[in-house]
């Protein structure tokens, strides 16, 4: 539908669906006048939203009143909005955001919990974090660190990220080039391997090089098993939910009731807000047509720790939510994930 309109009417359906999403009332032709189009007649204004209606991106719900935007409408804004290069928060809001994330942070396992509710704090509408599923996870990695009294640290690095640091027994008054010998063949026998196929690994290629590392390699096959199986669900974190039921898109109580029974079902919404690429920089899906969202706008951005796709970081809201803020949010909170992370794991 874009190609059909001319520049005029794309300035009119753009200040038309920025006032809807701003105050949740019909829009007239004299403040679209007003406000964005000094230059131009009301009269002019009234006849390209008569042919902006024709075309299918806008309605009159009452003859009184004034237009409101339809779906096309809402993909006509995101499509304009994100070809805008430039930062769509203030550097305030940036730096909130920042802020907010780096002081409540402990644990890099803390980032998808702390990140839900962060988005959801800003943007106040319903967040998401959907993380990669542990069976996916390529071991990158694995370093052993010698402690003290017969004991040394685990490290197990991922395409996600850190997973592991847990304590092993290796045996007393241990020599440096132990430690460096036992991290060799680890690192042949994991590296590279996902975490699901680790039962099925072949070592009689390296079985001489095993030899006094057999206690050593069953510790970590432990640790991995431990992980998978503490992990065997995609993680899904919600933070928000009730405050859906703020928007007057919301208040009607069975529309309440189907879009709350949609959020609490985690594993229905893993799938449901997944976007189906993620490669992409964000998703934004407008009207699903499943009962409980489909009065919503969702949008989705893939995280990343390095070049890995680590997981998705979403919004659900209502059609006229702030694509605006919710853009950059997402953009700025993806950024600082990823940095984040690398400290991190450069720490480590």
């Amino acid at each position: 539908m874009g190609k059909e309109l001319t520049e005029r009417k794309k300035r009119i359906l753009h200040a038309l669906v920025d006032l809807y999403i701003s105050t949740g009332q019909p829009v007239s032709s004299s403040d679209i006048q007003s406000k964005y189009l000094p230059e131009v007649s009301s009269a002019t204004v009234r006849a390209e939203l008569s042919a902006l209606e024709a075309l299918g991106y806008i309605e009159q719900p009452h003859t009184s009143a004034g237009r409101v935007p339809l779906k096309d409408a809402y993909k006509f804004y995101v499509e304009s909005i994100s070809s805008f290069e430039g930062n769509m928060l203030t550097d305030q809001e940036t730096a909130l955001i920042r802020d907010k994330f780096m002081n409540k942070l402990g644990k890099i396992q803390d980032m998808s919990i702390e990140a839900a509710k962060i988005i959801s704090d800003v943007t106040n509408y319903t967040s998401f974090i959907v993380e990669k599923n542990a069976q996916d996870i390529v071991i990158e990695e694995i370093k052993l660190v010698p402690l003290k009294n017969g004991k040394a640290v685990v490290l197990i690095v991922t395409d996600s990220g850190m997973i592991a640091d847990k304590a092993i027994d290796v045996p007393e008054d241990v020599r440096a080039e132990y430690i460096e010998t036992a991290t060799k063949v680890l690192n042949k026998v994991f590296q590279g391997r996902n975490i699901k196929d680790m039962d099925k690994f072949d070592l009689s290629e390296i079985d001489v090089e095993l030899k006094g590392f057999e206690d050593i390699l069953d510790d970590v096959l432990g640790i991995l098993r431990i992980y998978l199986s503490e992990h065997s669900d995609r993680n899904v974190f919600v933070e928000g939910a009730l405050k859906m039921l703020d928007y007057p898109e919301y208040n009607n109580v069975e529309d309440a009731k189907n879009f709350l029974s949609v959020i609490s079902d985690k594993e229905n919404i893993g799938d449901l807000l997944s976007s189906e690429d993620g490669s992409i920089e964000f998703s934004v899906r407008i009207g699903k047509e499943e009962r409980g969202v489909d009065k919503c706008a969702i949008i989705t951005a893939s995280y990343k720790v390095g070049d890995e796709v680590v997981g998705e970081a979403g919004v659900i809201g209502p059609e006229r939510m702030d694509y605006k803020k919710v853009i950059g949010v997402l953009d700025c909170m993806k950024k600082t994930i990823a940095s984040v992370a690398k400290d991190k794991n450069d720490e480590d």
